[in-house]
């Protein structure tokens, strides 16, 4: 049984998040890459909606005690150049690995779903650069369509912290 778990916990994703590199200097800075700038959580567009528009359920995040308005340091949503469009967020490392596997599930699904409902990807980032997590989807042709929301669309989630640290040492184990 043991080694059925360990396949599975360690399985790679079927889908992928982008391979793309992440910069924290040029996130800092509003940039996807040198050239290319992409939409922050402090740049919001005055005269028509800003998309990806993720203020709302990063409030609805920040809401909530066990993450708090400390856990999202900022975001980067970038357009894809020749890959899909992707959204970089950047924790506190120090609140993120106070979470458990399951706020930390749940955290990943929330934003995840959000930015799949604007034709893009999740990755989460510690200050440094590192990547603690992603919710990948597989758009295909719904994102060229625009019609996401009417496709059925596959996505997988991924948490780097759950391969070494399944259980949070301030959390409780269920003792099975």
């Amino acid at each position: 049984m043991v080694g059925v778990m360990s396949q599975a916990v360690f399985a790679k994703p079927a889908i992928e998040p982008s391979t793309t590199p992440f910069n924290p200097e040029l996130a800092q800075q509003g940039m996807c890459t040198p050239t290319t700038p992409g939409i922050t959580n402090t740049k919001i567009d005055q005269s028509e909606l800003t998309e990806p528009s993720l203020w709302w359920i990063r409030d609805q995040i920040a809401a909530q005690d066990k993450y708090g308005r400390r856990l999202v340091d900022g975001w980067l949503a970038c357009e894809g150049n020749g890959e899909s469009n992707r959204v970089d967020v950047v924790v506190n490392s120090q609140l993120w690995s106070l979470l458990d596997f399951f706020d930390r599930y749940e955290f990943i699904k929330k934003f995840g779903t959000a930015t799949s409902g604007y034709g893009y990807n999740l990755r989460v980032f510690d200050p440094q650069g590192g990547i603690l997590a992603a919710y990948t989807c597989n758009f295909g042709a719904a994102v060229a369509e625009k019609e996401i929301e009417s496709k059925a669309i596959s996505c997988t989630s991924f948490d780097q912290l759950a391969r070494t640290n399944f259980w949070s040492p301030t959390k409780p184990t269920l003792g099975f």
